[in-house]
Formats: C-alpha cells, sequence, structure tokens
C-alpha cells in the first residue's frame, strides 16, 4: 500500500496534479520525505529529515550536506549518495535541474549528477535524468554522450533515445519544410526555417498575458497545444478555430508576427518533443545548433 501511494505521488507530481496526503502507519515517513522531496525549494536550502536514526536517517542527512555544500567535491559525493528511498532521488532530481538552470554546474558536474539519476531511484526520474542528458548531448554536439546515453537505455527508452537520433541526423544539413499558418492573417505556407527571415527560430506555445520580447533576429513559432491533428492540412479544424483566432487577435492587437501551427505531429516526427525549442541557422541556412527542453534557454 505504501509503494503503491508513492507511486500515485509520483504521478501527481508528473502531470501537476494536487499531491495525496501522507497514509498512517508503514511508509508514512517515507512519503512524507517523498512529499518534502517534491514540494521543497531548491534555492532555499534542502528539505527536512523526517526519519528516526538508521540507514534512511543516514541517506536523508547525506543528501541534505550535499544540497548545503554543492561545490566542495560534488561529483565523488554524488558517486556515494545512496538512492534507496524514492525521496532522495526526487529531491535530487529537482535541486540538479535547479542548478544546471543557474549555471552553478560544470559540465562535468552536470553529467555526474545525470549518471547518479540514471542508476538508481524510480522510473520517473532515471526517465528525467535520460531526457535532461540527451537534451544536453544534442545542445553540445556530444556523439559520444550520446551513444553511451544509448547504449545504457532500456526497451522503454528506445523511443526517446530515437527521437534525439533522428535530431543528431539534422545538425548541419537544410531544414525540413513545415506548414506554417502567419500571425496575423492564418495563411498558410510550406516553409524552410530558413525562409522566415530570421537567424534563429524559437518554438514554443504561447502562454497568457503579454506577449514576450523577443530579438529582432528570432522568428517565433508556435505549436497548438493540440497534439494530435494532421499536420499537413489545408484548413485549421474546427476545434482548433478558437485558439487560433484567439492568438491573430493578439498578435494583430500587438503589432507583432509569428508563425502557427495547428499541431505538435509536425515537430515530434522530427524528434522535437519537448519545448521549447532554439534553431540557430548558419549563414547558408542549414541547422547549426538544436537546444531543447532542458537544454533550451528560458528565453531566446
Amino acid at each position: 500500500m505504501a509503494a503503491e501511494l508513492q507511486d500515485r505521488l509520483l504521478e501527481a507530481y508528473d502531470w501537476g496534479r494536487a499531491l495525496p496526503d501522507a497514509p498512517k502507519g508503514p511508509g508514512a515517513t517515507a512519503h512524507r520525505w517523498l512529499q518534502a522531496a517534491a514540494t521543497f525549494d531548491p534555492r532555499q536550502g534542502p528539505p527536512s529529515n523526517p526519519f528516526p536514526p538508521g540507514a534512511a536517517h543516514r541517506e536523508a542527512e547525506t543528501l541534505r550536506a550535499l544540497l548545503k555544500a554543492p561545490r566542495v567535491r560534488p561529483a565523488a559525493r554524488l558517486a556515494a549518495l545512496p538512492l534507496r528511498q524514492t525521496g532522495t532521488a526526487l529531491a535530487l532530481w529537482r535541486w540538479g535541474q535547479t542548478q544546471v538552470r543557474d549555471g552553478h554546474f560544470t559540465p562535468a558536474v552536470r553529467r555526474a549528477w545525470e549518471d547518479r539519476l540514471l542508476t538508481g531511484g524510480p522510473g520517473l526520474t532515471r526517465g528525467y535524468a535520460l531526457r535532461h542528458a540527451l537534451c544536453w548531448a544534442l545542445a553540445e554536439q556530444d556523439e559520444a554522450r550520446f551513444a553511451a546515453l544509448k547504449g545504457r537505455a532500456d526497451e522503454a527508452a528506445e523511443p526517446v533515445v530515437a527521437r534525439f537520433q533522428r535530431l543528431f541526423g539534422l545538425l548541419g544539413g537544410p531544414s525540413p519544410v513545415l506548414r506554417l499558418w502567419t500571425l496575423p492573417g492564418l495563411d498558410y505556407r510550406d516553409l524552410r526555417l530558413d525562409q522566415l527571415g530570421a537567424a534563429r527560430v524559437w518554438i514554443l506555445p504561447a502562454e497568457e498575458g503579454p506577449l514576450p520580447d523577443l530579438p529582432a533576429d528570432v522568428a517565433w513559432i508556435i505549436p497548438s497545444l493540440d497534439a494530435g491533428l494532421d499536420d499537413r492540412s489545408a484548413s485549421i479544424p474546427g476545434s482548433l478555430q478558437a485558439e487560433a483566432k484567439a492568438l491573430e487577435s493578439r498578435f494583430r492587437e500587438a503589432g507583432r508576427t509569428a508563425h502557427f501551427v495547428p499541431s505538435r505531429a509536425a515537430f515530434q516526427d522530427l524528434g522535437l518533443a519537448w519545448f521549447p525549442v532554439l534553431v540557430d541557422l548558419d549563414a547558408q541556412g542549414r541547422i547549426k545548433a538544436l537546444r531543447m527542453g532542458d537544454a533550451a534557454p528560458l528565453k531566446p
């Protein structure tokens, strides 16, 4: 029962839903540790240790010591960190992700953190770590790292690895053709990314609120929030007309331009499964770099 409840908490965390309450009796302390791991602020210090003296308490204290002094022999301490408790793995994931985002990890420490998560903990954090490592291997065009990750991935991860294999194949080559709908106007054209008149292309759904300011050399492509429609349709389906019209109105009022794609299928077929994506093009219009998901900047 305790293990099942932890699985439910991990699923809720993954989907951004409310976390289930801790049970009473056996497993309650481990669940509270997992709850703390899922909710603590990685920039404000480690979660509190709920365990009584024993192996689990020592594991939690080892993690807490690492998080309090992250720059003291980090690679060695990561390798020595036990991951018997699900909460330890989730806390390590969330803390390390913040360290990477804030620029505190060197590439070597980042890879050591990824590798530790890949070798222990629940399937959720192992999957997060694999995705993170693959995103960075692609961004750094590190084929040796990609090959090592591919070699250690299990059967369940093969579809994810295959996506990155396709993306490595795009580097240095011409852009694929996408069906893009203008904002405003909602007229479609089949274009390569280098035909958008910009050196960089930013691919990200539009959030509510004011449109973000983008540099002049960046073209914005907005994928639909819907994932399953035909990306080569000659018309925007009725189910997406409201989304398209709302975007058109926002861009017309702001005096801005962008392109809309009423399906994520085209991006997923290319391997571009996690947003944001920043594509850098060279002077000949070839794809010079791809930064996606965990390795993409928060702003272009």
